[in-house]
């Protein structure tokens, strides 16, 4: 190779002289698929019994589906139902926090792990909250069409299940690689429908008359979540806030439950809480306009970062096959394969 070699493929010469010695050290290629195959038969590819490969992070996962389902049969029957229906959303939320950790400690003897937590999190943070939504201002007097309450609580329900699924699809495939969120987070957006649907109830209750809130034709609210489920498929750069923020977020939430177990006897109480949550919830909505603006339609460029290192290590991959049939090539050799 004549003249200044580049970086990159002197990079990726290092990788290959790299693994050239670790396959001095741990064998041939042949001995290492040996291996490998040895170990599948104990692992994911050959099936098991379920019972025998559910883990603790899993248990915790399909108590997040429970609540999910919980939530759906309660919030079908309106009233008291749908307190009881948010106290379901919001217990789930705990156990989605939960199992990432648990799984972290305690291991998990197979692979379906996220693809189980997505599932869940569907029920719990897209179907459950668009039935929520549903219940909570559908008016059950007449068609679909016969006003503008009962058309705007319909696309609210249907964007809140069909945006939160999709959203949930594609941090499946490629969320888990990405420091920060791309669009609102699914749970987060659950949240949103769970503060406007506690602060519409406890208003009801306080006997609070908020024209086109609580009273008249009720269109605010399914309008606002509605217009703004759009946010979990947009392309904009939510943080993942950690440390003393997370700690702050769950006392929130820990208190929102407090308030919608307390407020059944007394609904200031309740409303208390549901304005907190409600400036909670709206102030992570708004969080990437308080960040530099440079940030906020971030996502598209991380994706295509990662692609760009995907594609450096598929060059990687590419090259070391080239040597396969020679595992004892010399440096001058692999510098003539360029």
């Amino acid at each position: 190779m004549n003249g200044r070699m580049p970086g990159g493929m002197k990079r990726s010469l290092d990788r290959i002289r790299e693994r050239r010695d670790q396959r001095r050290v741990h064998g041939s290629r042949s001995e290492q698929i040996r291996r490998r195959l040895r170990r599948s038969l104990d692992g994911d590819i050959f099936p098991k019994p379920i019972l025998k490969i559910i883990s603790p992070a899993d248990t915790i996962t399909l108590l997040n589906f429970i609540c999910g389902i919980g939530a759906v049969m309660f919030s079908g029957q309106g009233g008291d139902g749908l307190r009881i229906a948010m106290l379901l959303i919001l217990t789930g939320l705990i156990f989605d926090g939960l199992d990432g950790p648990i799984a972290r400690k305690f291991g998990s003897s197979h692979n379906f792990g996220k693809w189980l937590d997505s599932m869940a999190d569907s029920v719990t943070f897209a179907i459950a909250p668009a039935f929520l939504i549903y219940n909570a201002f559908y008016p059950f007097n007449g068609n679909i069409f016969s006003s503008a309450q009962s058309i705007l609580s319909v696309l609210a329900a249907l964007s809140i299940v069909l945006l939160g699924i999709l959203r949930l699809a594609r941090f499946s495939l490629s969320g888990f690689r990405f420091k920060h969120f791309i669009g609102i987070p699914t749970p987060m957006m659950a949240m949103v429908v769970v503060a406007l649907v506690s602060f519409d109830l406890w208003s009801v209750r306080i006997g609070w008359d908020i024209d086109h809130i609580t009273s008249g034709d009720q269109v605010i609210i399914p309008a606002f979540i509605f217009l703004s489920s759009f946010l979990m498929v947009s392309d904009i750069m939510y943080r993942k806030y950690r440390g003393k923020l997370m700690i702050l977020a769950g006392l929130i939430v820990f208190l929102m439950i407090f308030t919608l177990l307390m407020g059944s006897n007394n609904p200031e109480l309740g409303m208390t809480g549901a304005m907190i949550f409600t400036v909670a919830a709206l102030g992570y909505m708004l969080s990437p306009l308080i960040h530099d603006p440079k940030h906020i339609w971030g996502a598209s460029r991380r994706m295509k970062d990662e692609l760009l290192l995907a594609e450096d290590e598929a060059e990687g991959t590419a090259i070391d096959e080239l040597i396969d049939d020679n595992e004892r090539c010399t440096d001058h050799e692999i510098d003539d394969l360029f």
